[in-house]
């Protein structure tokens, strides 16, 4: 009986897991053939990007700085997919929320840490949550497709933070667009010193643990699940559909908001125009291979960090294109979005060889 159930419980985890796995693995084929396209070993590229990545102490801090801000951007889209919700606002969501806590850490003085600190993440917070909620509001109150209102809102953002700091805010005899320097009293410690891993990381740790939780044993994300499940049934059973939009549109603005809280607070020290490196957009990549589970988009945000992080320290040694990791996030939210050709592919005769399928045996008085 009890390994029955524990044979019940592996199969049940590998029915969930086996998309993300095999769109992950597809996703390193195809990148692999792109670099073999360039002129380089892809056996000997990767190799080198995940023996790099472990060299050291400063790598493996380097790898976990990387994952840190995937690991908001990889938790926001989830908790808005999870509500049926596309959010690929993030991007802009991240600028506004970066901007807001860095005019905060910069122009409030005279505050010890423990109240500026809180105060320039919580402002970054809001700031996210007040652009994801717009487009909720967008939603709700005139039917405006959040696909459109996000991409949009997006360009507005970044031209809008843009103008900030090469104007009313632009640091005095500064060349390139930045705001000002922000306080000590704002500025999130490293962990280990002269790499980027701060603190944040436990943040975004610990937010996806309690989100995790909120999904599966609150009643609000009961109700974010059926309404992504199924929208007309949600509404059937009196669930207010708009009120839960809001909601988790605010909720994945905020974590995106954070997403650039953390880099300005704890890495950049100050807004600059075009710092990011298209955090908002990876953290689609984040949630897709961690099927939008929240929790599981921390894992998967190290995974990407492992990639990122050797990808950079192979590229200070070698010639070889650190952009071959865009490549393979993107062919990653291609193969999930196509679960019908995974399926096609763990139907095949040579792969279920590989991964042989056990029957269960049915309890006594089972229906069969």
């Amino acid at each position: 009986m009890e390994a029955c159930k524990g044979n019940h419980l592996l199969r049940k985890i590998w029915e969930s897991a086996k998309r993300p796995i095999l769109a992950f693995l597809l996703a390193l084929a195809v990148g692999g053939i792109m670099i073999a396209i360039s002129g380089y070993n892809p056996f000997w590229v990767y190799y080198q990007v995940f023996a790099l990545a472990f060299s050291s102490t400063k790598n493996i801090a380097s790898v976990f700085a990387q994952a840190t801000p995937l690991m908001f951007s990889g938790i926001a889209y989830a908790i808005a997919a999870k509500c049926g919700l596309v959010n690929l606002g993030l991007e802009g969501q991240m600028l506004s929320g970066a901007m807001v806590s860095a005019l905060l850490g910069a122009y409030l003085t005279g505050l010890p840490l423990i109240i500026h600190l809180p105060i320039a993440v919580l402002g970054g917070a809001l700031a996210g949550a007040f652009t994801g909620g717009l487009t909720a509001y967008l939603k709700n109150r005139f039917g405006a497709r959040e696909i459109i209102t996000t991409v949009m809102l997006n360009e507005i953002v970044a031209l809008l933070v843009s103008f900030l700091c090469n104007g009313p805010f632009r640091a005095e005899g500064s060349i390139w667009g930045m705001t000002e320097k922000i306080q000590d009293s704002a500025m999130i410690a490293r962990i280990i010193k002269n790499t980027q891993l701060t603190y944040a990381i436990f943040l975004a740790v610990i937010l996806g643990i309690l989100l995790e939780i909120l999904l599966k044993k609150s009643s609000l994300g009961y109700k974010m699940q059926v309404i992504g499940q199924n929208l007309r049934a949600a509404k059937t059973a009196g669930i207010n559909v708009n009120r839960v939009f809001l909601i988790s549109f605010a909720l994945s603005g905020a974590l995106a908001g954070l997403c650039g809280a953390a880099m300005i607070l704890g890495v950049n020290y100050k807004f600059i125009d075009g710092f990011s490196d298209s955090y908002g957009w990876s953290g689609i990549s984040v949630a897709a291979l961690a099927a939008y589970d929240p929790f599981f988009s921390v894992v998967s945000a190290i995974l990407f960090g492992v990639l990122k992080a050797g990808a950079m320290i192979l590229n200070r040694s070698s010639n070889v294109p650190k952009e071959f990791v865009s490549v393979i996030q993107a062919f990653v939210v291609v193969f999930v979005a196509a679960p019908r050709m995974i399926d096609a592919l763990f139907s095949a005769k040579w792969l279920k060889r590989l991964i042989p399928s056990k029957r269960i045996p049915a309890k006594e008085g089972d229906s069969k």
